[in-house]
């Protein structure tokens, strides 16, 4: 079987249709997220490092919250718990791969490196949501389902982390911590107002989310131009003994 047959096959199988569905919106929003740092460019290893570990998170944020729906009825409650799993994970692979890196030197840097790991995030979570449609209703369905993914849920996971890294550089260096608090809790604010609008399943509110959240984006976009344009970080004075 020739090649081209092999990579249509594929993409025509519910997994690879899921894969390519899934992959594809998150890609589309990380290159236009990264493109606000064009001025010094993040390496590409870490990049693809954390955009890797964010989707793997996916799985300990799926088996958290099963353990979480077994214990807990209360639908609301469950949404902000649910919300904050997510961008608590998403947060602590930002952490451990790169907030410490001498790569994250720019005032701008934290927000790419929470809005690559996000964006990995959404690309795993969305071929599972994809998957489902398509493997029982057909391509189409998958299809819809990812679009709706792409203007919505993808968005929102980029938007939400994103808000962290803004927060974490306006914050003065001696309290970044108390930033990294104040951030998280912002970001799951965002979330969890997002999934209940979602919940809701009546037009009135599927628009309104959706108008929340492109102004959210247009607020998060103004806000990464100015950092933009502020100086790298000087380094911490030396002590010498």
């Amino acid at each position: 079987m020739a090649g081209g047959e092999l990579i249509n096959e594929f993409i025509s199988s519910p997994v690879g249709f899921s894969i390519l569905t899934g992959f594809v919106p998150s890609f589309i929003w990380l290159l236009f997220w990264l493109r606000l740092d064009r001025r010094h460019r993040e390496p590409f290893v870490l990049l693809f490092i954390c955009f890797c570990i964010g989707a793997a998170s996916v799985l300990f944020a799926t088996l958290l919250q099963g353990g979480v729906r077994t214990i807990m009825s209360d639908i609301p409650a469950r949404v902000v718990v649910f919300a904050g799993i997510e961008e608590t994970l998403k947060f602590l692979v930002f952490y451990m791969v790169a907030q410490k890196s001498s790569f994250n030197d720019e005032p701008i840097d934290a927000a790419m490196y929470l809005i690559t790991v996000a964006l990995g995030f959404a690309a795993l979570e969305n071929i599972f949501y994809v998957l489902s449609p398509v493997t029982q209703e057909g391509l189409t369905a998958g299809l819809l389902t990812g679009g709706f993914r792409f203007f919505g849920s993808t968005l929102l996971h980029a938007i939400s982390s994103g808000f962290i890294g803004i927060i974490i550089a306006l914050t003065p260096r001696g309290v970044k911590k108390i930033g990294m608090l104040v951030g998280l809790a912002s970001a799951i604010a965002i979330h969890s107002t997002f999934n209940f609008f979602i919940l809701r399943e009546d037009t009135a509110s599927f628009l309104r989310i959706y108008g929340y959240l492109w102004v959210a984006a247009i607020i998060n976009l103004l806000i990464l131009e100015k950092l933009r344009r502020l100086p790298p970080f000087k380094p911490l004075p030396t002590i010498s003994s």
